[in-house]
């Protein structure tokens, strides 16, 4: 089976004036075409459960699957993503910090405050068929925090959004990539089955499921940039 890769996406919207490079930000616009070429090239979109599942070998994976994740929870994904993805039914992925579900972004405060994804918006999703993981607590880097810091930002986010979720939260994402081989740890202590990096590798059977590789989609990126970085992407060796 060819390699998986997953799609990193923050905000679905068009930037405020002065952000217009900001690689937070993608248009409804590119998203659309850029879900049309994965059309195209025949892939067809999976949720980071279903791939860690298979990776398990609890689940049978379409030939060419795809995960495209949310990181932050912006509610933008909702309302410009959540359209273009049900067009071709396809789930995705929110990574969502436990600690602002309902707030705003104020671990960026460079960047336009936005509103994000509130429990009753993350339960409708999963309704819909959506998958949703942690972001940590407070979107902190993990990578060299103090022990107790990190079981918190680790841990007590997993209990948080399960609280208000109501389902197992079993996976999540590095606050900007960021960790190491004892993050690794820690994630694996505080009961996730995966996680997902920064790491611009495609994810096959034998990548390690607490370092699945994503690829980092924002700012003014035209379609044909766009699949290039992900023909380099499906061709570069995960490193466990």
């Amino acid at each position: 089976m060819p390699a998986i890769p997953f799609l990193c996406y923050h905000r679905v919207e068009v930037p405020p004036a002065g952000a217009e490079g900001d690689t937070n930000f993608t248009t409804p616009l590119h998203f659309a075409e850029q879900l049309a070429a994965l059309a195209r090239l025949g892939f067809t979109g999976v949720t980071v459960r279903d791939v860690l599942r298979w990776q398990r070998g609890d689940a049978v994976l379409p030939a060419r699957a795809v995960a495209i994740t949310f990181d932050d929870a912006y509610a933008s994904v909702v309302t410009h993503a959540f359209p273009v993805l049900e067009a071709y039914r396809w789930p995705c992925t929110i990574y969502a910090v436990s600690s602002q579900l309902g707030g705003t972004n104020v671990w960026d405060p460079h960047a336009p405050r936005a509103t994000l994804l509130d429990a009753t918006a993350l339960r409708g999703a999963l309704a819909a068929g959506h998958d949703v993981g942690s972001h940590s607590r407070s979107h902190r880097r993990i990578r060299g925090l103090d022990p107790l810091l990190a079981a918190d930002e680790l841990a007590a986010s997993r209990d948080e959004l399960e609280a208000a979720l109501g389902v197992p939260c079993e996976h999540l994402a590095f606050p900007y990539g960021s960790h190491d081989l004892d993050t690794l740890v820690r994630v694996r202590e505080a009961g996730y089955r995966g996680a997902c990096t920064l790491k611009r590798w495609g994810n096959r059977r034998r990548t390690n499921p607490l370092r699945l590789g994503r690829m980092s989609v924002g700012g003014p990126l035209p379609t044909w940039a766009f699949a290039a970085k992900l023909a380099k992407m499906l061709l570069t060796p995960s490193i466990a």
